[in-house]
């Protein structure tokens, strides 16, 4: 946070001459952290990370598609430039920020963070909670890119690219992490296991509950992304 207001205001004449102050992307961006801030410093932790696993994905949710495409909207292109586009940087970013990598590697990085040893680990430990949280947010940016570029040297998708590229993402590439955790007839994390009883008496309806929220109001997302980018296309064509 306070890097990106160093560089909008006192580097941005270095970096951006005759740029003014950018207030609708300052905007965006301290909304994506006020996000962050719901998932990470509200009673929303506490309760995903003692007590239930649905909590937890309701985090995961304000991370992934709340919070991430809130801060890459609301930081300038002449910001993003010098961070990406160095040449130390650049050939990193390019390869990583490839759509079809971009995919692989977020719904790959989610799925091993759910592996039951890994995941109730990050439970057990506030560190490694937080280090999961910061790792899912990169993840995010990395996914969110191909629809969202500032940067004409690594560009966003084509209209038709981009819808099929988040089908793809949110579809295909989620249905077996969605139906592992779904559909498991046990419990597959030991902490919720063994936790208070919060609202779901359950533990195994919570683990239920978790999924569909994962699935189900990720496709709602998604779907009015999907209404947007064909809307933005028909107008254009």
């Amino acid at each position: 946070m306070f890097g990106y207001l160093l560089a909008v205001t006192v580097l941005r004449k270095r970096l951006a001459p005759g740029e003014a102050f950018p207030k609708r992307k300052a905007m965006f961006f301290f909304s994506g952290i006020f996000v962050l801030w719901l998932a990470e410093g509200t009673p929303l932790h506490d309760l995903s990370e003692r007590y239930l696993l649905s909590a937890h994905m309701v985090q995961h949710l304000l991370i992934n598609y709340f919070s991430a495409p809130l801060l890459i909207w609301g930081t300038p292109e002449w910001v993003f430039r010098p961070l990406l586009l160095n040449r130390f940087v650049r050939p990193i970013a390019k390869g990583l920020l490839q759509p079809v990598v971009a995919a692989l590697i977020f719904n790959l990085g989610l799925s091993i963070w759910h592996f039951p040893q890994i995941y109730d680990a990050g439970l057990r430990n506030s560190t490694v909670h937080h280090f999961q949280h910061l790792i899912f947010l990169t993840l995010s940016f990395i996914s969110w890119w191909p629809v969202m570029s500032p940067l004409k040297e690594i560009p966003r998708l084509g209209y038709g690219m981009q819808i099929l590229y988040i089908f793809a993402t949110s579809t295909l590439l989620q249905i077996p992490l969605f139906g592992i955790v779904t559909f498991a007839d046990q419990v597959l994390y030991p902490t919720y296991q063994n936790a208070a009883r919060v609202w779901i008496e359950n533990p195994l309806n919570d683990q239920i509950m978790a999924g569909l929220i994962m699935k189900v109001l990720g496709m709602i997302i998604y779907g009015i992304l999907l209404a947007v980018i064909f809307f933005q296309w028909y107008n254009e064509s």
